[in-house]
């Protein structure tokens, strides 16, 4: 049975997901296709190298619009996808930092509702076990947000900036699960980091309240690091995957993967550890 282990030394977050997956093998040219079924206007994605207190391995991020002005200092090797149309422009700041930077409204003219989400993937082309999992995920943020401001899952929505980082994390997670061939998840003990963070509820603790609500019935910690490390996103990923929580099961291991964060932490490598294996 292949198995995939996710080793959260550094907590979890959509990015960091979709990095160790490429870093296993995915193709983006995979997940831009995929990505490329949903109508959610232009975007351009980047699969970057980079290392992390010298552990190698992806960073991930999205943005809108079909152009990106290269610095001069930026590698080569990104990788872009050029979908659709699009007439807004939006500085990148949600979950691809690694902060919980991203904030919800519940005013349609602001971003996606998780209704208006939902029936973006039902209407979309997305394999059935794609669209099954990208919706129980974003229903899970829903309903944690949901309760946290007291409005139905329904009408919890997502800024412009965050729909689009939050859908190309969760829709490229589950199909690159899928390209992968993953019949099982297993993940580490979760443990976050403390201090703040800003949100749409002003400053507020780590967890963040959508990360701790999400994991109500998860067994989780804090660890000596004084960021966010489980975003959102993070947690509803492997809410919804894992088959349990804890040291990694006994199998045949085939490929590892890192998946970077933006950050360098000072204890321990921002990474995303994906084992691949087969497990009888």
């Amino acid at each position: 049975m292949k198995t995939l282990y996710l080793d959260c030394i550094s907590g979890i977050s959509g990015d960091m997901t979709v990095g160790a997956l490429v870093d296993l093998g995915v193709k983006p040219s995979t997940l831009e296709w995929e990505l490329s079924k949903l109508a959610i206007g232009a975007f351009h994605m980047h699969f970057e190298r980079a290392k992390r207190r010298e552990i190698e391995g992806v960073r991930f991020s999205i943005h809108e619009g079909e152009t990106h002005v290269h610095e001069e200092d930026e590698h080569e090797h990104h990788e872009h996808s050029h979908e659709h149309s699009h007439e807004h422009s939006h500085e990148h700041t949600h979950e691809h930092s690694h902060e919980h930077t991203h904030e919800h409204s519940h005013e349609h003219t602001h971003g996606r509702s998780f209704r208006e989400i939902r029936d973006l993937i039902a209407h979309s082309e997305l394999s059935e076990s794609v669209k099954k999992r990208a919706t129980a995920i974003f229903h899970r943020l829903a309903v944690a947000e949901g309760k946290i401001h007291g409005v139905a899952p329904e009408d919890v929505g997502f800024h412009e900036v965050g729909a689009l980082d939050s859908i190309a994390d969760v829709v490229c997670a589950c199909a690159g699960l899928d390209a992968l061939g993953v019949e099982k998840v297993f993940v580490s003990r979760l443990h976050d980091g403390h201090g703040t963070v800003e949100c749409a509820h002003g400053t507020f603790p780590v967890p963040a309240p959508a990360t701790l609500e999400i994991l109500r019935g998860i067994p989780l910690g804090q660890i000596d690091e004084p960021h966010e490390l489980i975003t959102p996103t993070g947690a509803a990923i492997v809410a919804e995957f894992a088959a349990s929580f804890g040291l990694m099961p006994a199998m045949k291991i085939e490929k590892i993967g890192y998946g970077l964060g933006a950050r360098d932490l000072a204890t321990r490598p921002n990474v995303l550890r994906a084992v691949l294996g087969e497990m009888e």
